[in-house]
């Protein structure tokens, strides 16, 4: 005969069920489908429980004997199990001194387990109370990290203002203005006005003669070259105006 099979109590290895999982198993259907969700009963540890359970039950649900009032003061309590357990661990040192066989001896071991019992019992009551304060602490320390890097955001936005202040203040007064096109108009015009005001300060008589169309050809090829060089001394003037930032920056920088 074969020897029996031992069935372990926790659950198989996580590869035991990733390996279920292929891309073909999924595609045909033949994974294993989630595990229903609980509803009346479970074992856990070799332990029933129902769903309905509180989270820390009472002792008397457990058949533990209760040592402390249904009203007491935790912090007080433990302190008194702490000493009772101290107290039963030097009487059972005592007897297993002068009689080590003695029937006291369970007697004293079944009581530091019930002592124990009691203080797991206190201690697992604060674990709502000690959820709340690590909920808390996390929250703070949160607000604490949002808060640094304002204020670290403020900083540089700070510096960076002061940066362009400073670049602002370190230009030179004496740059050349971009002309736009109504003081081009109104200077040409003016220009215009000029010319033809003689020198007794009279406007001279436009002639009345019909212009040839050489005549017209050759006054528009020549104001055509004017208007080329105007363009140009205006680009100039905005690299000049460039160049002298990128100047100030290399400097910053």
């Amino acid at each position: 005969m074969g020897e029996p099979q031992q069935v372990s109590a926790l659950p198989p290895p996580p590869m035991q069920y990733i390996k279920e999982y292929t891309d073909e198993n999924i595609s045909h259907g033949f994974a294993p489908k989630p595990p229903p969700p609980i509803r009346d009963s479970y074992m856990m540890f070799g332990n029933h429980f129902q769903c309905d359970d509180l989270i820390i039950r009472p002792l008397e649900t457990q058949g533990i004997e209760r040592l402390h009032p249904v009203q007491f003061d935790h912090k007080r309590e433990l302190k008194k199990l702490n000493m009772s357990i101290l107290v039963n661990f030097l009487d059972l040192l005592d007897i297993l001194i002068k009689s080590p066989g003695s029937i006291k001896r369970e007697e004293k071991l079944e009581d530091l387990k019930l002592l124990f019992v009691h203080m797991h019992h206190l201690i697992n009551e604060y674990r709502p109370h000690q959820a709340r304060e690590t909920l808390r602490v996390m929250m703070e320390v949160q607000k604490r990290q949002r808060l640094d890097t304002a204020e670290r955001f403020q900083k540089h936005l700070e510096r960076v203002v002061e940066m362009i202040q400073g670049c602002l203040a370190s230009l030179p007064d004496d740059l050349p203005q971009m002309e736009g096109p109504d003081t081009a108009s109104e200077e040409s015009r003016t220009v215009l006005a000029g010319s033809c005001v003689s020198s007794s300060g009279q406007a001279p008589r436009l002639k009345s003669e019909p212009m040839d169309v050489e005549e017209a050809g050759a006054s528009c090829m020549a104001a055509a070259p004017q208007n080329k060089s105007t363009s140009i001394i205006k680009k100039d003037k905005m690299w000049d105006k460039d160049a002298a930032m990128c100047s100030i920056i290399d400097k910053i920088a």
